[in-house]
């Protein structure tokens, strides 16, 4: 008996799984009798999950997030494509302004670890680690996880205690 393992593609998870494979047992019974289908559902454990009812994707048209500002009032399908572009020239825009709206900074405690400073110590020793922890992914986790380090969003944001004045705003003795 011939067996066809069946590997399906990135964005398919149940129910829509079962139905495809279903489909495409009755397409390859339709060219040779005797087939056995065998269904690998990679996605679940090894794919992508859609978190937080998918508040990192651009909003569905007709909606928004404030990512577009201003009194026009967009065509059908501009919200979408505006956000898109906006990720597109930055993909880090909806963290910069995720981290615009939270709050003003308070003071911390002495001796208290920034959370910006946590991510960053985290990331810098994934990168010191090189790919091995990602190889099954391809290269590029040590070169990701360096920028991500290094990105202005995870810099720590001055606190009243901690900003600094320049000599020539600071007043006269």
């Amino acid at each position: 008996m011939t067996a066809v393992v069946f590997v399906h593609g990135t964005g398919v998870r149940e129910p829509g799984f079962s139905a495809l494979v279903g489909r495409v047992t009755a397409g390859l019974a339709a060219q040779c009798d005797g087939l056995r289908v065998l269904p690998y559902p990679w996605g679940a454990a090894h794919g992508a999950t859609l978190a937080a009812d998918g508040a990192s994707l651009p909003p569905r048209s007709g909606t928004t997030r404030g990512l577009v500002e201003g009194p026009t009032q967009p065509g059908p399908g501009d919200e979408a494509a505006a956000a898109w572009a906006l990720l597109y020239d930055d993909p880090y825009a909806e963290l910069a302004l995720a981290a615009a709206r939270s709050g003003p900074a308070v003071e911390r405690p002495p001796g208290s670890v920034p959370p910006q400073q946590s991510i960053r110590a985290l990331l810098t020793a994934l990168a010191a680690r090189g790919d091995a922890p990602a190889a099954a992914l391809g290269p590029g986790l040590t070169r990701a996880c360096t920028a991500l380090a290094a990105h202005p969003c995870s810099a720590p944001r001055p606190t009243p205690s901690t900003r600094r004045t320049s000599p020539s705003s600071r007043p006269a003795p």
